[in-house]
């Protein structure tokens, strides 16, 4: 139905209904919640071998976790001036626990979790950015937003079987490339398309949102549409990439 409603929306775009803006100068301030799914989530560490640690074996999340949903929320706040200007900052954190049993002994950091046994899995992934975006395009019923986004992440892969633990966390900077885009297709509704990512040799990250938008008299706004996370790391120390679905529903506020 979502997907069926999307399209109908951009349809509509196409022939020209008499749009507005979707983005003016003033703050944003936008809260999104709604279901998490995992398509995959695979982890290995070390990734290689070293004279202190053998190589780890390479196992699945989602096997002892589940796909989902998972409840989930972020929470972000915009600038916008001079019809062209735009910084925002996001708090986005991710946190899935499950527990389930191992198919295969798993060596994860050095320790060996043993096949067949309860074993829990923590995988979390928050994430703190700050980004500057320039308005490139300004029409009658588009917008488009190009820039650039720091992101800071905090993660941690944890197993538990019994009195038998190990974790490994990682916390740093990533660049990010980012774009947003704004179809206006009437006075009150619009469509958005939102992504940020970048690729590397030694990994990748995309975060990409396609939204539909109803504007309230007020400034406030309400958008339901669907979400994806995907990327890792992969290097001598970790291996680690995850895909993540979101069904999603915000409510933000301008003024």
């Amino acid at each position: 139905m979502m997907s069926r409603f999307l399209m109908i929306a951009c349809a509509v775009g196409v022939v020209g209904v008499q749009p507005t803006h979707a983005v003016a100068n003033g703050y944003e301030v936008e809260l999104e919640t709604g279901g998490l799914w995992q398509s995959r989530n695979l982890a290995q560490s070390p990734n290689s071998d070293s004279d202190a640690t053998p190589i780890g074996t390479r196992f699945s999340l989602r096997s002892l976790q589940g796909s989902g949903p998972n409840p989930y929320f972020r929470v972000s706040a915009a600038y916008t001036w001079n019809d062209k200007h735009r910084v925002h900052v996001l708090y986005a954190p991710l946190k899935i626990t499950g527990t389930g049993r191992l198919d295969q002994a798993v060596s994860f950091q050095g320790t060996t979790f043993a096949a067949g046994e309860q074993t829990r899995a923590l995988y979390r992934f928050d994430s703190y950015r700050i980004g500057y975006r320039y308005r490139v395009y300004d029409s009658s019923s588009w917008q488009i937003w190009l820039g650039a986004t720091i992101k800071l992440r905090d993660a941690n892969i944890a197993l538990t079987q019994g009195p038998t633990k190990a974790n490994r966390a990682n916390t740093g900077p990533v660049p990010l490339l980012s774009a947003h885009l704004v179809k206006s297709i009437s006075p009150r509704w619009s469509v958005i398309l939102d992504a940020e990512g970048l690729a590397a040799p030694q990994g990748r990250a995309l975060d990409a949102a396609a939204k539909l938008r109803y504007q309230f008299q007020n400034g406030a706004g309400v958008s339901a549409g669907y979400r994806m996370l995907e990327g890792g790391a992969d290097n001598n120390k970790v291996y680690t990439f995850a895909w993540m679905h979101y069904g999603l529903l915000s409510f933000d506020y301008r003024f």
